[in-house]
């Protein structure tokens, strides 16, 4: 019976492309947004091959097709066992409630620049304020600089050995003359960049510091919230003689 082998058929493309995209993405040999892509795509596959094995049995009821009931079950089955986790993941990551946004900065009027994100020139990694500012205004209100008491150099020393413990996150700069520290942190599964940057600028006072951080995925719409944590995640640990929301630099 014709739905019954292509039950089998689109069970086994299914396992293939999510086999493909995850391992595929998380061992360099695709791109992360093609694993990605090919991982989403074996949910509509696998859920293709779980009608089609349906339909299957229910054109093998009669004994004289009961020869092709097996291929109609294993097609059923090897739907189910790629759809119902695949499934799942994509329920939990739309019901995440993060606005559709990639880039954060503590500072609109003067984000921090990258100048050496690998592999991409500094003109793609322009901050887009007419498009992020009013997205991160409303749902990341309290997400501003952080202000350290202590002069910027010996906040750079801070920030710059903070920064150096912070799993998973590669430095790729470091400028003591412009306090600037720049970095990379690569998603585990589908390997996924976010680029960072962070700076320590002159405070409002001679004894104090602002640091400054902006926080950018390459690939996607959203982040799930990623770049947000990153930012208040090292804040954090920044923390226990500073203030976060501080006025940004005049």
């Amino acid at each position: 019976m014709i739905p019954a082998w292509l039950s089998t058929f689109d069970a086994i493309l299914a396992l293939l492309l999510v086999t493909m995209g995850v391992a595929g993405a998380h061992m360099g040999f695709i791109p992360p947004m093609t694993g990605f892509l090919a991982f989403l795509l074996s949910f509509v596959v696998a859920i293709l091959a779980v009608l089609l094995g349906l339909i299957g049995l229910a054109r093998t009821s009669a004994p004289e097709r009961r020869s092709a009931r097996p291929r109609a079950v294993n097609g059923l089955v090897l739907g189910l066992l790629v759809a119902v986790p695949v499934g799942f993941t994509m329920w939990h990551w739309m019901s995440m409630p993060y606005p559709e946004i990639n880039d954060v900065t503590t500072d609109y009027d003067n984000p921090p620049a990258f100048v050496q994100a690998p592999g991409l020139s500094p003109d793609s990694m322009k901050y887009d304020r007419a498009r992020f500012e009013p997205i991160q205004t409303k749902e990341y209100p309290s997400l501003g600089p952080l202000r350290l008491d202590e002069k910027p150099d010996d906040a750079f020393a801070r920030v710059k050995a903070a920064a150096g413990t912070m799993p998973g996150w590669v430095i790729v700069y470091a400028d003591s003359a412009t306090r600037t520290i720049e970095g990379i942190e690569t998603s585990y599964v589908f390997r996924f960049k976010d680029d960072f940057v962070i700076q320590v600028r002159p405070g409002p006072d001679p004894n104090s510091s602002l640091v400054e951080m902006r926080s950018r995925s390459r690939e996607g719409a959203g982040d799930f919230g990623g770049n947000y944590r990153r930012v208040e995640g090292f804040f954090g640990i920044l923390k226990p003689n500073g203030v976060t929301g501080a006025a940004p630099t005049p």
